[in-house]
């Protein structure tokens, strides 16, 4: 049984769900487990890989725990590195919780203080976009688009809704097409999602056969050189059919 916990808690990530960290905290500490929560605001910027080596080692820590999103975990996972000695724990208060989907991860206070306590722990094996370690998926063209444009003060205010004003100008853009080196295969796309992760943007299905816990990538090509070729790829995949349109491949590869 875990007893002495480090969280790293993102104020910024999923603000309306600061009740379940609250929650989660007072259940451990209801069982005798000890927690020491830190605040880092920009988490990703803020949290060296030394920093969080030397204050896990001298303090002996059982367990880190990331509260937040995606994001967060990602920024978490980076700083412990390869050398891991201890295991990173998740409270899913994000906004998309893709890997809290993917393992699946509970989501009640009383669910998630037995998972940090006594839960297995699970290999998440990760893959590199240029230099960036990412766990879940790397997204390439339209997708990117819509996060350069993102008000991060909004997400933080409103969650998924900020998503929508980025997503309708990025609409409004004809799709520009590029080529894409898929292994030793060279595609032709407008808008790629590199992928270790079946979903994609909170419960969307993107690619049935990926998993997390593998160190497989999919990578998923759209192909839409229109507006409404583009509008069409996004119902599809809203509905879990985009690989049914011609204008969507998928591939297994390494890199």
């Amino acid at each position: 049984m875990r007893k002495r916990f480090l969280l790293l808690h993102n104020p910024v990530a999923g603000m309306r769900r600061h009740r379940l960290v609250r929650r989660v905290v007072h259940e451990l500490e209801s069982r005798g487990a000890e927690v020491v929560m830190l605040r880092l605001w920009n988490l990703g910027a803020n949290l060296s890989r030394e920093a969080l080596a030397k204050i896990v080692h001298f303090d002996s820590f059982d367990a880190v725990i990331a509260a937040g999103g995606d994001g967060t975990v990602r920024a978490l996972a980076k700083a412990v590195g390869d050398d891991a000695s201890v295991p990173i724990g998740v409270i899913p208060a994000g906004t998309g919780n893709v890997l809290a989907r993917e393992l699946p991860l509970p989501t009640t206070a009383t669910a998630v203080a037995n998972m940090l306590l006594d839960g297995p722990v699970a290999e998440i094996p990760g893959a590199l976009a240029g230099d960036e370690p990412f766990f879940l998926m790397a997204g390439i063209g339209f997708d990117g688009e819509i996060v350069a444009m993102l008000n991060l003060e909004l997400k933080r205010r409103i969650g998924k809704a900020a998503y929508v004003w980025p997503t309708l100008k990025a609409l409004v853009r004809r799709p520009r097409s590029f080529e894409i080196a898929i292994d030793d295969n060279v595609q032709t796309a407008s808008w790629v999602v590199v992928t270790k992760a079946s979903r994609y943007a909170g419960s969307f299905l993107i690619a049935r056969e990926a998993s997390v816990r593998k160190a497989e990538l999919f990578a998923v090509l759209f192909q839409a050189t229109s507006r409404s070729g583009r509008l069409l790829e996004m119902i599809a995949l809203g509905l879990g059919q985009h690989h049914r349109l011609s204008s969507v491949k998928v591939f297994s590869c390494t890199k």
